[in-house]
């Protein structure tokens, strides 16, 4: 891809910035900026949003008991939400593959009577489906 700052073909380099991760009910949301840069000046040449979201009650087991049949939290559960990492993810790229780029959030759920688990949510998208910035 043509740098505009650079005038020139040039290599990009991927950039993953923190996730935001939110608690509502048994679902857990995320967002995630990937941007690709220029590898010589940085100007942002193209980039995606991911959302990414799972069922606490589909990938957690031991939280069941925490929540009513409608999803929300028991009297006397108070759940807390702690990201604990995020992996940036890159695949294919070979000869005539596509290149996807992408993202593993971590996190871990705690109920205020001791019960707490931890899942992953993954996302990724193709590099020719990323917006062009320039």
């Amino acid at each position: 891809m043509r740098c505009p700052d650079c005038s020139k073909f040039v290599s990009m380099e991927t950039e993953v910035e923190e996730p935001t991760v939110d608690l509502n009910g048994t679902s857990v949301s995320c967002e995630v900026h990937i941007a690709r840069n220029c590898a010589d000046c940085g100007t942002e040449l193209k980039s995606a949003d991911l959302s990414l979201e799972c069922d606490l009650l589909e990938v957690c087991e031991d939280l069941r008991d925490c929540f009513n049949e409608d999803g929300t939290d028991k009297d006397g559960h108070d759940l807390t939400l702690k990201e604990d990492g995020m992996e940036p993810l890159e695949e294919g790229g070979g000869r005539y593959a596509k290149s996807f780029f992408g993202a593993t959030v971590s996190f871990t759920v705690t109920c205020s009577c001791g019960k707490e688990a931890s899942a992953d949510m993954t996302d990724k998208v193709a590099a020719s489906e990323m917006e062009e910035c320039v």
